[in-house]
């Protein structure tokens, strides 16, 4: 294309002699598409583009009066501006030819060598000198000085080169690091190592690295149905592993904060559902359809008289931190989780504090487990309420969860429990897909016809239906083995889009927007301002009332909108870091190693 500026339209324009303007354009029109319109596809653009020029320059024209001298005067910048005319080139036959920079060394030397013998190393290096120095490649001309004046500072310089090339090769902690977070087995990790045996070190030093990550093995108990490992062995080595990877913070640690280390972790217990293998045991009384799992996460180093310093913050919730205290192949029952959280707390009462020295300074780690990775039925258990559908920290029923003026007393040893984020995630989006089902009939408990029951059956499938279409979710639907479809994941996309979510259910959209808020603010990991969130969830729960008083909150409901405020309060870390999810993500990967690790 061609590049002309707009005075040499107007002057070649101003070359016919007729006094009207639109002749004058004619002509230029014609004068373009004659010299440039080589083609169709040339002419159309010349008109386009010509057609802008045309209704501009009239206008201009029109403003100045007619007259030259005036229009030249106040369009002389818009004058100096450009158009462009489309030149179609012609690509010359047979290969098109590359660019310096892409040709390979043979054709770059037949392309240089008419220069090469033509004149003298000393100035084509020279030129290439200027050259470098132009472009503001300073540190490169002055390189490309060094190296062709001595021949010591070019060998130096290839000697620098060649080590920049080389990687360090990786210690066995880094490999196993990398075999964890892609999940290599042994053989995927040797195919990897025979691409760089160097760089790579072999399996059995990744195997050492592995088994310092565990506690002595005098300290873990193992029996057909249940392994175990002392606690206190446990929390030392917890300690040990991150006082190697927070050295260099510890050391700047006075010696008062050194004697005052604390800390803080979260543990809970949990049962879940297994797969069932061609396995005998040696009592036929025990299977491994269940198991029944504790654990524990540290959260938080902190130091100083009031524990205010932080010296390690658990950067993730991820299961890695997530270590087993005890497993049992055994159902969960309400027997059974009493004597596991008696189990946990004895081992926490006898704790003593962990003594280790680092570079000849002694620090002292005091322990404090706070039991929050729990779900409903546990604390009900911890707290010996019966009913699922009491409030475990006021002792309130479903009769009373909506008359909220009525304040009960609170049980301050059930606040410890937290909120239980990931079960009240899930929680919470069941009760809203519950009381959409009966908003046709809007009876809760009452006895209802075989009409009514038919009306909440269809809403419910049409729920169902709607969201696995526009959403793709399945919703409220059992799964093969065990459970139903209701999992974080699904709760996550439901709160997404909360628009979607009220038009699909019926639901009022601000209650729905409102429950998003308050998860997300829950789970979020920082602290919360708790007048402000006793504010909003109490403002939230009399907008349910208002709507759909007929049917009552869930329990899980009135603990976050009623008591949240004081949870939060009392917990030492912000209430989102205390989740359960770390000990539901183990269970999923204990299925795994019995799958694929067992022997």
């Amino acid at each position: 294309m061609e590049v002309v500026t707009r005075r040499y339209l107007f002057d070649k324009m101003i070359e016919q002699n007729s006094p009207s303007i639109n002749d004058k354009l004619e002509y230029l029109q014609n004068y373009l598409l004659v010299s440039y319109g080589d083609s169709d596809e040339d002419k159309k653009y010349i008109k386009k583009k010509f057609s802008y020029f045309k209704t501009e320059i009239k206008k201009r024209w029109s403003k100045a009066r007619s007259t030259l001298e005036k229009f030249l005067i106040s369009n002389d910048a818009w004058l100096a501006g450009t158009f462009v005319i489309p030149i179609k080139t012609y690509n010359k036959p047979g290969r098109p030819t590359k660019i310096f920079s892409e040709c390979s060394d043979r054709t770059k030397r037949r392309k240089t060598e008419e220069v090469r013998s033509s004149v003298s190393k000393e100035v084509i290096v020279h030129a290439a000198q200027v050259i470098l120095q132009k472009e503001g490649k300073r540190n490169a001309s002055q390189v490309l000085k060094d190296i062709t004046n001595s021949p010591a500072s070019a060998n130096e310089c290839k000697k620098i080169h060649s080590k920049s090339k080389t990687q360090d090769p990786l210690t066995p902690r880094e490999a196993l690091r990398m075999c964890v977070d892609a999940d290599l087995t042994r053989s995927q990790y040797e195919i990897v190592r025979a691409t760089n045996r160097s760089h790579f070190p072999c399996y059995e030093l990744v195997l050492k690295a592995k088994e310092e990550c565990y506690p002595p093995k005098e300290t873990i108990r193992v029996t057909a149905s249940c392994a175990e490992s002392d606690l206190q062995s446990l929390l030392d080595h917890t300690v040990t592993r991150l006082s190697i990877f927070l050295e260099e913070v510890l050391m700047t640690l006075t010696e008062i904060e050194r004697n005052s280390l604390q800390i803080i972790c979260k543990w809970g217990c949990d049962g879940s559902q297994q797969a069932q293998y061609k396995q005998k045991f040696m009592n036929d009384a025990d299977s491994d359809a269940n198991i029944f799992l504790s654990s524990f996460v540290p959260l938080q180093i902190v130091c100083g008289k009031d524990k205010r310093k932080i010296v390690w913050q658990n950067p993730t919730p991820s299961p890695r931190y997530c270590r087993p205290i005890r497993f049992r192949f055994i159902k969960e029952s309400v027997d059974i989780t009493k004597d596991e959280i008696n189990y946990v707390r004895d081992s926490v009462k006898s704790l003593k504090a962990t003594e280790m020295e680092l570079n000849g300074q002694k620090f002292s780690f005091s322990h404090s487990l706070k039991m929050t990775m729990v779900d409903g039925k546990v604390c009900n258990v911890a707290t010996d309420t019966k009913s699922t559908s009491r409030c475990y920290i006021c002792g309130a029923t479903s009769k009373e969860f909506n008359d909220l003026s009525k304040k009960n007393e609170i049980h301050p040893e059930s606040l410890e429990f937290g909120l239980s984020n990931l079960h009240a995630r899930i929680r919470l989006f069941e009760s809203i897909l519950h009381l959409a089902y009966k908003l046709p009939v809007r009876k809760y408990r009452e006895r209802k016809t075989e009409a009514e029951k038919m009306l909440e059956q269809q809403k419910k499938t049409e729920i169902q239906q709607r969201f696995r279409e526009e959403v793709g979710i399945l919703v409220d639907m059992p799964k093969c083995n065990f459970g139903n479809t209701n999992d974080g994941n699904t709760s996550r996309r439901f709160f997404e889009n909360p628009y979607l979510a009220a038009e699909i259910t019926g639901i009022d959209f601000n209650f729905i927007h409102r429950i998003k808020v308050i998860l997300e603010a829950i789970s979020s990991g920082h602290k919360i301002d708790v007048p402000k969130f006793d504010k909003y969830a109490m403002e939230t729960a009399k907008l349910y009332v208002e709507l759909y008083g007929w049917h009552p909150m869930t329990p899980t409901m009135h603990k976050i909108l009623v008591h949240g405020g004081k949870v939060i309060e009392n917990s030492l870390v912000p209430i989102g870091q205390l989740s359960e999810e770390a000990a539901e993500a183990r269970n999923k990967h204990f299925r795994s190693y019995r799958l694929n690790f067992a022997r």
